[in-house]
């Protein structure tokens, strides 16, 4: 597979997580307001288990063609790149609605404060990616195996971790699936090109999956709320893990 359909591939489907993001965040914010439920809430709500583990997958695929370099020149690229765009927009955001709209200078400066230790608003995924980028790191360095790593991410992740510091929260959340990109990058590489391939099976794989991702979601149990989304057989965690990391396979297929 050619370096530009393979990159083709990639941008499609971190466009459509991000997407499923604006999508989320649009349908909840409006249910909450409205007291009602649309159409797009269920379509959130099918994408429930895969909408965010995708977009970190999908972030780790390419992490073995850096994470070899000196820790200046890995940072650059995986560390202060990140963050610097997120600095960015939470001053851009915050000065904004507060400094500006809310006329609460001192205010701002506390939210600017906070914002560097703990994750702003929708743009927390932006630092997840820069704390993700230094644990990878620093686990290539002290030589942690795979096989470590991901059964111990993978248990972090189903234990559905609740914490009052939001990066210990999401961090244990998602961790696993960009990790999980890292390792597994070659063999989603070749079920893409095989895919390429063979259309046909493809689009079968494509058919089952969301029949079985529907059905899971939407079983006994579920619940479409207006500023959220209750899952049925798919809350239960190792099932909720496994339709994750199917989903963000699937969305690579797609």
């Amino acid at each position: 597979m050619s370096k530009t359909a393979r990159m083709s591939w990639v941008d499609m489907a971190k466009g459509l997580s991000i997407v499923l993001v604006v999508m989320m965040y649009a349908a909840y914010n409006t249910g909450k307001y409205t007291g009602g439920v649309g159409f797009l809430h269920y379509v959130i709500g099918f994408a429930t288990p895969f909408r965010m583990p995708e977009f970190f997958l999908i972030s780790g695929l390419f992490l073995s063609q850096v994470i070899t370099r000196p820790w200046r020149r890995y940072a650059d690229r995986r560390v202060v790149h990140y963050f610097y765009f997120y600095v960015l927009w939470a001053f851009i955001m915050i000065a904004l609605k507060v400094g500006i709209f809310a006329r609460s200078p001192v205010e701002m400066l506390h939210q600017l404060g906070f914002a560097l230790i703990e994750p702003y608003g929708v743009l927390w995924f932006i630092y997840m990616l820069g704390i993700f980028g230094v644990t990878a790191k620093l686990l290539w360095q002290w030589r942690v195996p795979a096989y470590v790593v991901i059964p111990v991410a993978a248990l972090l992740q189903m234990a559905e971790i609740e914490s009052r510091s939001y990066i210990v929260t999401q961090f244990a959340a998602y961790f696993a699936f960009f990790y999980t990109g890292y390792v597994a990058a070659p063999l989603v590489f070749r079920i893409v090109a095989w895919t390429n391939d063979h259309i046909s099976y493809a689009l079968a794989g494509l058919a089952v999956w969301a029949l079985t991702e529907g059905l899971l979601v939407f079983s006994p149990g579920y619940a479409i709320l207006p500023g959220r989304t209750q899952m049925g057989l798919a809350a239960i965690p190792p099932l909720h893990f496994s339709l994750a990391v199917l989903g963000a396979l699937a969305l690579c297929v797609m």
